[in-house]
């Protein structure tokens, strides 16, 4: 993957995030790049409000090793890699920050929404100027 991630969020592995045999459940996964996320938007300036709402359409992951709750130094790094007229592609992966890991690669089609009328709309300009700054390039 020749992605650069300029985001990284740590992660706290919670013992409650495990199953069973002490490692961290797949759907536990999702709720960690949903944090880093909103963490991203965070990062770049931008607020997701009623005003400025998005919904993911599409989501996977290919888990690549197991992340166990003994786990200390793992974060996920996010990067936006496309941006279309309604959407943009997320891609986030989660590490081991120490090794560089790679445990679970995810991609998502994030897409701009209206709640009153709802539909998806234009991705906003601001956002857009954001992200592409944030990322350090044109991704139209």
């Amino acid at each position: 993957m020749d992605i650069q991630f300029h985001h990284i969020f740590p992660l706290q592995v919670r013992f409650f995030d495990a199953d069973v045999f002490g490692h961290i459940n797949n759907s536990i996964y999702f709720q960690y790049y949903d944090t880093a996320k909103m963490d991203y938007f965070h990062a770049i300036g931008v607020d997701v409000d009623k005003n400025h709402a998005t919904v993911t359409a599409h989501i996977d992951a290919d888990f690549l090793q197991q992340i166990h709750t003994t786990d200390k130094h793992i974060e996920v790094q996010t990067a936006v890699t496309h941006i279309g007229h309604k959407s943009f592609t997320l891609v986030q992966r989660l590490i081991d920050s120490e090794t560089k890991e790679v445990k679970c690669v995810g991609t998502s089609i994030i897409v701009a929404y209206d709640l009153e009328k709802e539909q998806s709309v234009e991705v906003w300009p601001d956002w857009i100027a954001a992200i592409e700054k944030f990322e350090g390039r044109s991704l139209r």
